[in-house]
This record gives structure tokens, sequence and C-alpha cells, in this order.
């Protein structure tokens, strides 16, 4: 019988994630390696990261399969049911949301569903965009479709977007598709019968004002209801939505989840900007293993966060957030090994067991 000591973390974690991923099995011990050097090194750069992977050869060698991983994309089903896993039973709020940058004169532009979830909202499908700027309706009814086939028995409650996610052949597919809408409409936007613009029903609102229109109205096409607000900054919220107003905007708020996770990925967690690959197949491999060291982290700062006290400010959210919590006891654990380290380490890993 092995000894903990025995098993390092790269064996333990590709047992946790075996069920979850069903797929080569040389596949798999390079889809663990990667996970453990991007937590390990904060970084994407396959040629920064062919000095920390668990891999056999030569560095030559560890980089040359590290390209060669995130040349094929996996099986579309796995990571949404695998990040699906991690959500309560029971309805699911989505968000739509768009994520992109540059590498010279190549864009690479993620449209990206995700959920509401403890703070972070949690990726669950996407799409490479072939050009920058906003999505064509078709683009964002193929990736909901996809949700919809993959995951038949998650209910969606709603659908969580900014005023780029318009228009009226998406509001109408979301309505046949019994997807109530929880969607900031643009100023120019316009409503009922006559056509007016929005911002002309609810002129003259007052800071912290929440104005509803008295009954159902046409908004691209569906009849739903719409609400308004302005923050202490003077921005003006207008809303399309299904039933009450306030928990709608409650609910709206939580799209920022999706602002916390796109940072997570980026700047403050394993700098997804920095990859030199533009293909969508390989930024989608790719995407995929900083996924689930996200997730990975999130989970790990939860059980960190009820261990230790951490600070609070005065709004209420914690100085640290529960994914840089994850993260950095993660990192610390991998960057220290020992037989301590890997005891701990295999106590978090079966938290990804579905």
């Amino acid at each position: 019988m092995k000894t903990l000591r025995s098993r390092p973390p790269h064996d333990t974690l590709q047992t946790a994630l075996r069920s979850a991923f069903p797929v080569d099995a040389r596949r798999l011990v390079v889809f663990t390696a990667l996970i453990l050097a991007v937590i390990q090194a904060r970084t994407v750069v396959l040629y920064s990261l062919k000095t920390h992977v668990a891999l056999p050869g030569s560095l030559t060698t560890r980089y040359q399969r590290l390209c060669r991983f995130v040349q094929f994309p996996f099986p579309e089903a796995l990571f949404p049911r695998f990040a699906l896993s991690f959500l309560p039973p029971g309805p699911v709020d989505l968000i739509l949301d768009r994520t992109n940058w540059k590498l010279g004169q190549q864009d690479v532009n993620i449209l990206l569903l995700s959920a509401v979830w403890n703070g972070f909202s949690l990726p669950l499908m996407w799409t490479l965009l072939p050009h920058g700027g906003a999505s064509r309706s078709c683009v964002r009814e193929a990736l909901v479709e996809r949700f919809l086939k993959l995951c038949p028995d998650r209910e969606i409650r709603c659908l969580l977007a900014d005023r780029e996610f318009i228009g009226q052949h998406w509001f109408r597919f979301l309505d046949q598709h019994g997807i109530a809408p929880c969607i900031r409409l643009p100023a120019r936007a316009t409503i009922g019968a006559h056509g007016m613009p929005v911002w002309a029903v609810f002129k003259n609102l007052q800071v912290g004002e929440v104005r509803v229109w008295h009954r159902q109205t046409r908004i691209y096409g569906v009849n739903l209801r719409v609400a308004a607000t302005k923050n202490a900054a003077g921005d003006m919220l207008y809303l399309a939505y299904r039933g009450h107003a306030l928990p709608n905007m409650r609910r709206y708020a939580l799209r920022w989840q999706t602002e916390n996770l796109h940072a997570a990925l980026k700047t403050r967690g394993f700098n997804l900007e920095d990859t030199g690959l533009t293909r969508p197949e390989r930024v989608s491999s790719l995407l995929t293993v900083v996924s689930v060291a996200f997730i990975w982290a999130c989970v790990t700062g939860e059980v960190v966060a009820r261990r230790t006290a951490t600070k609070v400010k005065k709004h209420g959210h914690r100085t640290v957030s529960v994914f840089r919590l994850g993260l950095d006891h993660l990192q610390d654990l991998l960057l220290h090994p020992s037989g301590a380290s890997w005891r701990t380490l295999s106590t978090l890993m079966p938290r990804f067991e579905g």
C-alpha cells in the first residue's frame, strides 16, 4: 500500500480528476501537470511552464508535449458538467459576457457563459470569436443551445447580461426557450407600441430611486417588465426582466461576478493575456486548464476562510478574496514540497470528484 508521502500531488490530482475527465491517459497526465504548473507559476506561457510541469524528459520534450496538448480541444460536454457539480442543486442564474485582448494585430475574443457562484461567476462554456468587438445574435444562441443540449437537467432561472447583448432575434430566442432575461438596456432602446426611447420614459430619476413601468411592454419583440434606477455616480440602469423589480435589480447586481472571474483569470491570478496563443482550439484548451485551476483555488479558499479569521472591510467584503486565499495556499504548498504539504493537498483534491 502506498503512503501519502509516495503519492506526489500530480498522482493524487490525476486520480481525483479521472472520473470527471475520462480522456486518454497520456492527455490526462499533461492536463494534470499543467493545472499544477499554472498554480505554481501563475502564468499560462507554455515556454515558461516547461520548467514547472511534472513530466519526464528534457525541457525541449516537455515543451513539445505542452504544445501538442493545446492543439486538441477537450470533449465539449466534460467541463460544463464538471463545473456544475460545484453548484448546489436547483435553478441556475447564467451570466453572458465577453473578455478580449490583442496580441499584436490579432484579437483574442472570448464569449463566455458562466453561472452565479459565491462572489465569482463559475465558467461553464465559451466560444472564441473570429473578430474583435461584439458578438452576433446567432453566435450567442448557438452557445446557449450547446449548454441546453449538454446540461438538460439544469433549470435556468434567468440570464444576466449587459447592454451589449440585445436585439429582437436574441430576445425572442430566450423567450422561446423559457429563459427569463435580466438584461440591461441601452438608453436608446425603445419600448411599447409607440417605440419610445427608454431614457425618455424614465426622465428626472433621483439617485437611489427605483421606478417601474406600470405594466408589461414590448421590448425587442417580447413582452417584458422594465425598471430603472440611478446610482450615486449618476449612471442610469434600465433593466428588462420578468417578475418583480427589486429581486431582479439585486440579481442583476450579481452580474459583476463575471468581472471578478475575468480578473482572476487574468491580472489577479493566472495572467491569461500573456499567452502567445491565438488559435481558437488552443486558447480553448488552455482556458479549460485555467478554469479547473480557478475552481480549485476557490473551493480551497473556502476551506481556508473557515479555518482562519480574515479581515472584513466596512462594505462587508474580505480584504483578500476567497480565490486569492485559495490560490496563495495552493501555491505555497506546491512551492514547498514535503510529506506534510502533499498530505494537505491530498485532503483538498477529493473535492474535485463529481
